[in-house]
């Protein structure tokens, strides 16, 4: 396996939390999703996607990344690992640790055990109690009209309440095209400065239409200008058997990970 720079990857995104927050908040597991706040827009791209009952039927979501990194989520209370060449990351539903204790990670591991798996289940992710939606007028992207949804958090939902993010999609298909999101997980303010990624190379697994690449652009006003870099996803696995539970339990080894300060920037 590869070492790699997390410091990098740590400023690029925050992984929204909410539905993780509000399942670990009630007893037991929810047997249907809960879609009452659904808008018409995102009803449309979900669908287009799946649907969020075919998503929620899944159980469990593996996949690996370049830097050599391997990816297993308990899809119904968002327990993560994450196997990389010198430690682990998890998430065991109340805590998020790393292990070894004492590691060479220079990231936030709150921030980032979550964070490709958020990346990777899109739009789903958007689909989490706790959001609301508004549409934004239509965008040009790459000679292409999309249209718009505007996602946003109620206070206290998540890690990261005051993030927003601008889902783009085609307006006869309903695919999802474009996001772009705000980062505020270290200073809790809110922020206009977005980032830009494209979803490509869609394919369906068990009947769930996942991205198998991110694009990451740089752009003027949201108006999309040259790729700045890319992350493929690889041996995707999603299913309907429950992972075995031991997996996100915190090791002997390990030690718990909470909010940094807030930096006030």
């Amino acid at each position: 396996m590869k070492k790699f720079s997390f410091l990098i990857v740590a400023t690029l995104f925050v992984a929204c939390q909410s539905q993780q927050k509000q399942e670990n908040s009630t007893a037991g597991v929810v047997d249907s999703p809960n879609t009452s706040h659904h808008t018409d827009a995102i009803t449309k791209v979900l669908t287009a996607h799946g649907g969020m009952d075919k998503w929620h039927s899944m159980k469990q979501m593996s996949f690996d990344l370049a830097n050599g990194e391997h990816h297993v989520v308990e899809l119904r209370n968002r327990k993560v690992r994450i196997d990389a060449e010198n430690h682990s990351i998890g998430f065991d539903g109340s805590d998020v640790w790393i292990s070894p204790a004492e590691n060479e990670y220079r990231g936030n591991a709150r921030f980032y055990h979550n964070l490709y798996f958020y990346f990777h289940a899109m739009p789903f992710v958007l689909g989490d109690p706790g959001i609301t939606y508004s549409e934004l007028p239509d965008a040009e992207m790459m000679g292409k009209t999309c249209k718009g949804i505007l996602i946003s958090y109620g206070d206290g939902v998540g890690d990261s309440p005051k993030d927003n993010y601008k889902l783009y999609y085609d307006p006869e298909t309903g695919q999802m095209e474009w996001l772009m999101y705000t980062v505020t997980f270290r200073s809790q303010e809110s922020s206009d400065r977005f980032n830009l990624i494209k979803y490509e190379d869609w394919r369906e697994i068990n009947g769930v239409k996942l991205p198998g690449k991110l694009v990451w652009y740089n752009h003027e006003d949201g108006v999309p200008k040259d790729p700045r870099r890319e992350i493929p996803f690889t041996n995707v696995q999603l299913t309907t058997d429950t992972p075995d539970d031991g997996m996100f339990a915190k090791p002997e080894d390990s030690k718990v990970v909470g909010m940094p300060e807030s930096s006030g920037e």
